[in-house]
């Protein structure tokens, strides 16, 4: 019991001491103008991507060797910290452009926070292992020493485990409004929602077949073939076409003021109700308003 207490004093103390760090290269980015990626970040985004889009070996003897890789396998990590980082920032709107934070690297904190949580609880099923982060590196990428050095708790996570520490976002919200009108809200549920959707949606799409995802979309080539992207050909996905309008009608009946024209199918021959070519219109009186009472008064 005492042992364990002093390992739950230093896990947090080497968050907290990590985190700091981290805040001051940050800083030290902002003033700089650089956008470095922190070794600590990259281990974390990588372990998201693992859990999120594992490879599955079990898959080869089924479906073949194209169904084993996983995200780490097209280096899905990269764009997504990109994709975090471009498109979702803390804006210090008195401190012009610098003011923009990118939050990748606040993001890698905030997980590990939420595995020191979960470990707190004993809701992880598996042990810290110092060698995961290890693993989910290239070799001669970095040693294991500054990988072991810079990984934090949720990359030595198990798998499930990372997405159950994930799922303790859901319960962080911070609310604060300091002055009139200004108001700072933060939801960990949106944390959440970023890695593991987010992470899931890239994946899936077109992505990988640009060949370079940074510039403007009309600036981008795209070979439009599946051979180009992982999952497509995992999915049997047959690349994309030009689209057109989707819309094949409205919802009618014959007691009700919506829909007209003529039947583009039927939904439910006992009540009528079908799809119509035309919007139909609300008829004078469809609905008698006369009895509505204001909830809230004022």
């Amino acid at each position: 019991m005492y042992d364990e207490r002093v390992r739950r004093i230093r896990r947090w103390i080497d968050a907290v001491l990590r985190g700091s760090a981290s805040a001051l290269e940050l800083l030290a980015d902002l003033v700089s103008g650089s956008e470095d990626v922190e070794l600590h970040t990259v281990v974390t985004f990588r372990a998201v991507v693992d859990a999120v889009v594992p490879e599955t070996p079990e898959l080869d003897p089924e479906l073949g060797p194209d169904h084993v890789p996983g995200g780490l396998g097209v280096d899905l990590e990269e764009f997504v910290v990109t994709y975090v980082d471009d498109g979702f920032q803390l804006g210090l709107p008195y401190l012009g452009p610098r003011g923009n934070v990118p939050l990748a690297d606040p993001i890698a904190q905030l997980l590990d926070v939420a595995a020191l949580a979960l470990l707190d609880r004993g809701g992880n099923t598996g042990e810290l292992d110092d060698d995961r982060p290890v693993s989910l590196l290239d070799p001669g990428e970095a040693s294991p020493r500054e990988v072991r050095a810079a990984a934090g708790a949720f990359s030595k996570l198990s798998r499930r485990d990372r997405l159950r520490a994930v799922g303790l976002l859901d319960e962080l919200e911070l609310e604060i409004s300091q002055f009139d009108g200004e108001l700072f809200e933060f939801d960990g549920g949106l944390v959440g929602q970023l890695v593991v959707g987010f992470t899931e949606m890239i994946y899936y799409s077109e992505w990988q077949g640009y060949d370079e995802f940074t510039q403007p979309p009309s600036e981008r080539v795209h070979p439009n073939d599946p051979a180009a992207v992982q999952s497509w050909r995992q999915t049997g996905y047959p690349g994309f076409s030009p689209g057109y309008a989707a819309l094949r009608g409205y919802l009618g009946s014959d007691d009700g003021p919506l829909g007209d024209g003529d039947a583009w199918t039927t939904v439910d021959e006992e009540s009528s109700v079908r799809i119509l070519r035309e919007p139909g219109s609300f008829r004078e009186n469809d609905y008698d308003t006369s009895d509505y009472a204001e909830p809230f008064p004022e």
